[in-house]
């Protein structure tokens, strides 16, 4: 398991060192832990990408089922436990709170599944590595759910990096920031439920840093913020440096409305990822004429349309359909080779 950086047009980005394990000669057969808004919406590109949808399991039996009807599910599960016992899952999707996405990863792997698993894979660095050791060990395919990287904006930026376009990357700045529900029960706020900024959307600016200077720490490493009553961070400012490479500025909030675009700022140029910059559908290039005069280009990339009677809930979850396809690529390749 692993995922690229950066790939070369046209290329998936998901790179093949793991093995199928018993899954079928067809689609890849998807279980579903959770029910909530976000599985709605990845739910919903696998309908539209006419996927093989198995399973679907919550800890309300009746909610499950409910959904399951919703999406097509051939069945529904009062239990995680149940689904990962289930024969006919090859792939799960861990759609539940934070807290619960790296136990649930793991239980999933263990099982034999393959996985998507949606951001933050784990709430601290150790979770992280004992998941990737395992899917290493199991040969399993295991994916943190960074949706933006499969944007056909956002490929399209990388492109533009990778073969210097507009030279070498030099500064990034990026933004993500909204004002989350006031009650304090919120799971944003909760510390036991792993809230605040940074795990919430501080994530996409940090990948916006990392898609520009590759996936190396930084060697300067500085932050700022406010913490809420609660004790989770609230909003943050961060400073990466990677020593003669460049730089990266970027700002996460739980309490502001923010314009929400990513610059990667280049030697002979720079790019623009137009709101939302973590779901894009618009790009600028713009190519250095000489000091303060540069000329511009803009791409535009529709988003796919939902399946008749379903509705999201977030921004632009319509791409989700790009992460799907990417996974069930990867999949399906590895059977035929």
């Amino acid at each position: 398991f692993w995922i690229k950086p950066f790939s070369a047009p046209g290329r998936h980005d998901l790179s093949l060192g793991f093995t199928l394990g018993n899954m079928s000669a067809g689609q890849p057969r998807w279980g579903i832990l959770g029910a909530g808004g976000i599985s709605n919406d990845f739910c919903a590109s696998l309908v539209g990408n006419r996927s093989s949808i198995t399973a679907v399991a919550a800890r309300d039996a009746g909610k499950a089922g409910d959904f399951a009807k919703k999406i097509g599910a051939a069945r529904a599960h009062g239990s995680y436990e149940a689904l990962m016992a289930d024969p006919d899952v090859d792939v799960v999707y861990v759609g539940t709170i934070h807290t619960t996405h790296a136990p649930l990863t793991k239980m999933a792997l263990e099982a034999g599944k393959h996985v998507v698993c949606e951001k933050p894979l784990g709430v601290n660095e150790a979770e992280v590595q004992e998941l990737i050791d395992l899917a290493r060990s199991k040969k399993l395919l295991l994916v943190e759910g960074m949706w933006s990287r499969f944007f056909p904006a956002m490929r399209k930026a990388r492109e533009v990096l990778e073969f210097g376009e507009i030279g070498s990357p030099r500064y990034v700045q990026a933004d993500f920031g909204f004002v989350a529900p006031a009650e304090e029960t919120h799971r944003l706020w909760d510390p036991q439920q792993a809230g605040g900024a940074m795990l919430d959307v501080g994530c996409y600016v940090v990948q916006a840093a990392t898609m520009a200077f590759g996936p190396t720490l930084p060697q300067q490493i500085s932050c700022t913020g406010q913490l809420a009553s609660t004790g989770v961070d609230k909003e943050g400012s961060i400073s990466l440096t990677w020593d003669g490479r460049g730089s990266a500025s970027l700002i996460c909030s739980l309490t502001t409305n923010t314009p929400e675009q990513v610059m990667v700022i280049c030697s002979k140029g720079h790019l623009r990822l137009h709101s939302p910059a973590h779901a894009p559908t618009q790009i600028t290039v713009a190519r250095e004429v000489g000091r303060g005069d540069f000329s511009e280009e803009t791409f535009n990339f529709d988003l796919p349309k939902l399946p008749e009677g379903l509705q999201t809930n977030f921004p632009n979850s319509e791409g989700f359909l790009y992460e799907v396809q990417a996974v069930e690529k990867a999949l399906k390749d590895t059977l035929h080779t």
